[in-house]
C-alpha cells in the first residue's frame, strides 16, 4: 500500500516536472518577443486549489499550465446503501486562452491530465446491509470498499473573463467544462464472512452497476474558477 502511494507520488512529479520544462522552453523561444509576458496565479475551482503558470503567445493568446488538487469526505447513499465519498481530485491543465476580441473576454481549450478519483466504503454502523437485492448481516459481508475513476485525458472546453497578462495584478474568471469520459467502477466486499461466497459477489455485481449508474454523473464535470495572477 506504501509502495503504491509512493509510486503514485514520483509518477506526479515526473508529470509536473516534464510540463514544467515544456513550458519553460516556449517561454525562452518567445521571450525576444515585445508582446512576451509571463504571470503567475493562484485560485480555487470546482477541480480543487489551483496554482496555474500562464505565458502569452501572441497579444491575444496564452498558454497556461493550471494545477488543480483537492480531497473532501461526504456522506452518500446508493441503492440504500450509505457510503463515505472521499474525493481526491488531482488534475494538470494545458490550455489555451484565445481573447476573441482583444479584451478580457476569452475563449479557453486544451486538456488535462486527470487523476481524479473518487474511493467509497460502506457504512458498517447497522446490523443488516441490502446489497443488491438480497439483506446480509453486517458480519456476512463486513464494508463495501469501491474505487471509481475517470479517463487520464479529459478535454475542456470553456470561457472566461480577464487577463491573466497585464500590468501587475490581475484577476481571472473562468466557467467550462471537463469531458472526463465513463468512470470506471471497482466494488468489492471485504473482511466479511461471506467475502469470497457466490452469492454475496453477484449481488456485490449488481450494487456496482448502481454506484456506476451514480458515477455517470460525473462524466461531463463542471468546473467553476476564480484566480489571482501577478504578471512579471
Amino acid at each position: 500500500m506504501l509502495n503504491d502511494k509512493f509510486k503514485k507520488v514520483a509518477r506526479r512529479v515526473i508529470k509536473l516536472l516534464s510540463i514544467s520544462a515544456f513550458f519553460y522552453g516556449v517561454s525562452m523561444l518567445i521571450s525576444i518577443n515585445s508582446y512576451a509576458g509571463t504571470a503567475l496565479g493562484v485560485g480555487g475551482s470546482t477541480l480543487g486549489y489551483q496554482v496555474a503558470l500562464s505565458q502569452s503567445l501572441s497579444e491575444n493568446v496564452n498558454l497556461k499550465l493550471a494545477y488543480h488538487t483537492t480531497s473532501q469526505n461526504f456522506d452518500g447513499e446508493t441503492d440504500g446503501v450509505n457510503y463515505d465519498y472521499d474525493f481526491d481530485f488531482e488534475s494538470t491543465g494545458i490550455l489555451i486562452d484565445w481573447h476573441v476580441f482583444g479584451g478580457g473576454f476569452r475563449l479557453t481549450t486544451g486538456a488535462l491530465i486527470n487523476d481524479n478519483e473518487i474511493y467509497a466504503q460502506s457504512d458498517i454502523s447497522g446490523l443488516t446491509l441490502e446489497v443488491g437485492d438480497t439483506v446480509f448481516t453486517s458480519a456476512e459481508v463486513g464494508r463495501l470498499e469501491g474505487n471509481i475513476s475517470f479517463d487520464s485525458y479529459a478535454p475542456y472546453l470553456g470561457l472566461g473573463w480577464g487577463r491573466s497578462i497585464a500590468d501587475g495584478f490581475s484577476f481571472a474568471f473562468d466557467l467550462g467544462v471537463v469531458f472526463q469520459g465513463e468512470p470506471t467502477v471497482n466494488l468489492q466486499t471485504v473482511g466479511g464472512t461471506l467475502s469470497n461466497n457466490p452469492l454475496l459477489l453477484d449481488e456485490v455485481e449488481r450494487e456496482e452497476l448502481e454506484l456506476q449508474e451514480d458515477a455517470n454523473d460525473f462524466d461531463i464535470y463542471p468546473v467553476v474558477s476564480l484566480g489571482l495572477f501577478y504578471n512579471f
